[in-house]
């Protein structure tokens, strides 16, 4: 199945799994959608950051809430909330989800946006190598346009 790219708002996705890029500290981040998943779920965002202080999350992992619909998924993308994203900790995350996701029961998985750099080039074609072919439905979201419900074309 291949990736889909979308614009949009991110937390009105229909699929299982929001996921998007944190850092492995689990300090608070400033940005539009990260305040605004903050605010919405900050049981989450206290426990990863538990998570991440006792050493539970490394750069290059993840961690899931499974308490929410979507569940959230936490991408350690960034060493430090100041830090820049690294290519080796995103395809690090891409590959274990390419070979896990089954383990982690994920039926489909919406992708926030990770960056608004020069990077992203480098980035889609990390996601579309190792989330391409893993035949889990996976849809990224290129554009964070707040309250605007992207057409996903996910079959979950």
């Amino acid at each position: 199945m291949a990736v889909i790219y979308v614009a949009g708002d991110p937390l009105l996705t229909s699929a299982q799994t929001l996921a998007f890029g944190y850092n492995a500290e689990g300090k608070t981040e400033v940005g539009g959608l990260g305040i605004t998943l903050l605010t919405r779920y900050p049981a989450a965002f206290s426990s990863f950051s538990r998570q991440s202080r006792s050493g539970q999350v490394k750069p290059g992992g993840y961690w899931i809430w499974r308490d929410s619909k979507p569940q959230l998924m936490f991408l350690a993308i960034r060493q430090t909330p100041v830090g820049a994203t690294r290519m080796r900790y995103v395809e690090a995350v891409m590959m274990t989800l390419a070979r896990d996701h089954r383990l982690e029961l994920l039926h489909s998985l919406a992708i926030a946006p990770l960056t608004t750099s020069p990077e992203w080039t480098a980035i889609k074609s990390l996601i579309d190598h190792w989330l391409g072919n893993c035949g889990l439905p996976v849809v990224v979201y290129n554009r964070y346009v707040p309250g605007v419900r992207a057409e996903e074309q996910l079959v979950t």
